[in-house]
Parts: structure tokens; C-alpha cells; sequence
């Protein structure tokens, strides 16, 4: 090795290990950051006003515990019809639900906890903008995901320059090690995939029984997807078409239904919407059976809904079932 080599290796091998040890430290050094997502559906059209569902996810997304979490999401002219706030019991919190505000008060959030709020509402105008969302904690004020993007590296891009400082240093200070790292960045970085989330095994589903178009605005969406809310939104699309589109769509929930990894509440309000659907077509027995199974699963989250949902209100005094109320 000749002196421009080892001056070489000795500039890179020096300037990578500033770089790694001032990333660790940033890198290290426990951060407060609170986030939040919203997702609004398209408006389903009545005669006098529109439905909307709205979904806002909420995350600590730093190193530390957050205190005083307060959320709230407020609305002008429209009036929430229902809503669901799904939150780890053992996380003290309490909710309060007016008629056009949402409040969430949490003690406290440790790093990669969260909560998510669902509100279905009335609105005068098909154009509503939605909810009004405010999110803080003790010494920090939420922020919309996607906020400061760019201002700061992602934690795994400084994770990588710290894993592979030293074998990055060793290949640029030799002419072999220089064509391999190429070879290796499109192998550890580009080939990555991302898999695993749920808007993939809906949008899956969709393309299975032909909708293609609507698959492509799942797998384009970069929100979190949950089952339930799914569930909620593909039937009441249904609803308003022919018995075809209820078919599929009652095909689609099965196969939502029958994934591993669904949680049972969510299963319940599958054979919910299934049930919904078989009774808009009149198919009693089918709506019955379904009925059966959600309320097995979730018989408090069930019988609620049928109280105000129109499709049932008529016929759920009738109905002959006796589940278990242990929940």
C-alpha cells in the first residue's frame, strides 16, 4: 500500500467515524415527539345530508413517556352519530363525547403507544372538511405525520451508518471494495420489501373478486388500515348498490374475516356488515347466521349497533338469540 492509500483510508476511516459517533449521539439522545393521522371517507349521499366516517390515529412517536395526553377532534356544523375509541385498557384514560367534539384525556403514553378514534357524522354538505384535530402532552405539541419530514434522518438510516461504518470505511479505501458497494447498497437497501400491513390483505381481496381500481387506492394509501373500519365503509358502499356488488362484497369480508391475524372485534363486525348485506337482499336465514357468530365474538359491540342500525331496527325486537353478556 503506497502513502496516498493509506492517507486515503485514514480521510475516510476518520471522517466516518465523526459522522457515526455525532449520529449515535443524536441518535441516542431520548427525544419527546407526539404524532397523529387522520383518514376521511368519501361521503355517503342521503336525501337530506351526508355520512361521513372519519378515523384519527395518534402515536408516541419518541423516546419518551408522554404525560397529559389531551386529543381533541371538534367539527363546526356537523353532529357525530357514533363513535369508537380503541386504546390498551390498562392505559388510564377518560373520553368525553358531545355532539360535535371528541375529547381524549391520557395519563400517559410510553414510546410506541397510541390510540385510535372513529367517529361517523352528519354533514349538511357532501364538501365537509372533517374534524379539527389538536393533539398535545406535557412539553410537546402534536404533529400531523409527515410534518417535518425531511428536517430530520429516520432512526434505522442512522442505525445503518453506525452498523456498517467500519465495512463502508474498509471498501472505499480499495479498488475491489469500491465496484462491491454497489452490489451491496441494492441489496440491503433497494431490494427491501414492505409487507405485512393490513390495507395489502384488503386490497388483495379486492382484486380477487374484480375490483382492481379499488385495490390500487388501498395499496396507494400510505394510513394505517383497520379491519373494522374497513368492514364499516365496504358494506356501506354496498348497501347503495346492486345485489352483484353486495355478492362480492360479502365475498371480500369473508376473506377479511378469515385472516390470521384479525382481532375477534374486528372478525365480529365482519359477519356484522355480512349479515347486513344477506338482509338487504332479503336472505333472513343467511343474515341470522351471521348475526349468530358476531355476536358470539363481541355480543356488547353487536347488540349496540343494532339498536340504531336501520337495516335491523325493524326486526332486532324479534330476534330470538341469547348470547353470552359476560363481556
Amino acid at each position: 500500500m503506497n502513502w496516498k492509500s493509506i492517507i486515503a483510508t485514514a480521510l475516510v476511516t476518520g471522517l466516518v467515524t465523526i459522522v457515526t459517533g455525532m449520529s449515535l449521539f443524536w441518535w441516542q439522545t431520548e427525544k419527546a415527539e407526539l404524532t397523529y393521522n387522520s383518514i376521511q371517507s368519501i361521503p355517503f349521499d342521503e336525501p337530506s345530508n351526508s355520512l361521513f366516517i372519519q378515523q384519527v390515529e395518534i402515536k408516541n412517536s419518541g423516546d419518551k413517556i408522554i404525560e397529559d395526553v389531551v386529543l381533541v377532534v371538534s367539527f363546526s356544523d356537523e353532529v357525530i352519530e357514533r363513535s369508537r375509541i380503541a386504546i390498551d385498557t390498562a392505559i388510564s384514560h377518560t373520553k368525553e363525547v358531545k355532539d360535535n367534539s371528541i375529547t381524549l384525556r391520557i395519563d400517559g403514553l410510553n414510546p410506541s403507544e397510541g390510540a385510535n378514534v372513529s367517529v361517523m357524522y352528519r354533514a349538511t354538505s357532501p364538501q365537509s372538511g372533517g374534524a379539527a384535530i389538536s393533539l398535545r402532552g406535557k412539553g410537546v405539541v402534536g404533529k400531523i405525520i409527515g410534518y417535518n419530514k425531511g428536517d430530520k434522518k429516520e432512526p434505522i438510516f442512522i442505525s445503518l451508518i453506525a452498523a456498517y461504518a467500519g465495512i463502508f470505511a474498509f471498501l472505499m479505501s480499495t479498488k475491489r471494495g469500491r465496484k462491491a458497494l454497489p452490489l451491496m447498497f441494492k441489496r440491503f437497501v433497494l431490494g427491501r420489501s414492505i409487507g405485512g400491513e393490513q390495507r395489502h390483505e384488503i386490497a388483495s381481496a379486492l382484486s380477487m373478486y374484480g375490483y382492481p381500481e379499488k385495490a390500487k387506492e388501498y395499496l396507494n394509501s400510505n394510513a394505517s388500515r383497520r379491519y373494522w373500519v374497513e368492514a364499516d365503509l365496504l358494506a356501506a358502499e354496498a348497501l347503495k348498490c346492486e345485489d352483484s356488488v353486495k355478492i362480492d362484497t360479502i365475498s371480500i369480508l369473508k376473506v377479511i374475516s378469515d385472516i390470521e391475524a384479525i382481532h375477534e372485534g374486528s372478525k365480529a363486525i365482519a359477519f356484522y356488515n355480512i349479515a347486513r348485506l344477506h338482509k338487504s337482499m332479503g336472505s333472513e336465514s343467511e343474515a341470522d347466521s351471521y348475526l349468530k357468530l358476531a355476536k358470539g365474538l363481541d355480543a356488547t359491540e353487536i347488540e349496540n349497533r343494532l339498536s340504531k342500525d336501520p337495516v335491523f331496527l325493524d326486526t332486532h325486537e324479534s330476534n330470538t338469540y341469547e348470547p353470552s353478556r359476560s363481556q
